[in-house]
């Protein structure tokens, strides 16, 4: 009995696919720690990014929004991570085309001052609220 060709690939297709996943990290798992504020100041030239999900980045470091670009930074600790700031979050329209984009917060108490974290077009990110 002859072997088809097809099987071989649709191994191969899958096998493919489950090492993907191994790579990315399960949705629910996530690194500890939150990126480092963005410091305020002009960028000159942007960067191509490093990485688009924090799984591409080594040990703990995490894949963040920097001054020119988005690259692997080393994580700080969460500030009081279950407080919820008052104010609604902006509608999101629109979606990007990453399959998994990077989430810079998770919780409003990741973010500074009166800023929520909402998702957006690409991800969740600390902005200011819509007063309710």
């Amino acid at each position: 009995m002859k072997s088809s060709g097809l099987f071989p690939f649709m191994m191969l297709l899958a096998l493919g696919t489950l090492a993907l996943w191994a790579v990315e990290g399960s949705g629910k798992s996530f690194k500890a720690g939150v990126c480092p504020p963005k410091k305020s100041a002009k960028c000159l030239r942007y960067e191509k990014p490093q990485c688009q999900s924090d799984w591409q980045c080594l040990g703990k470091k995490r894949c963040c929004p920097d001054i020119c670009g988005i690259k692997c930074l080393d994580p700080v600790d969460t500030p009081s991570p279950t407080r919820r700031k008052p104010g609604r979050c902006p509608p999101a329209y629109g979606q990007c085309m990453m399959l998994k984009p990077p989430n810079y917060c998770e919780m409003d108490g990741q973010c500074e001052r009166d800023l929520k974290c909402c998702m957006g077009m690409c991800g969740k990110s600390c902005v200011s609220p819509v007063k309710a």
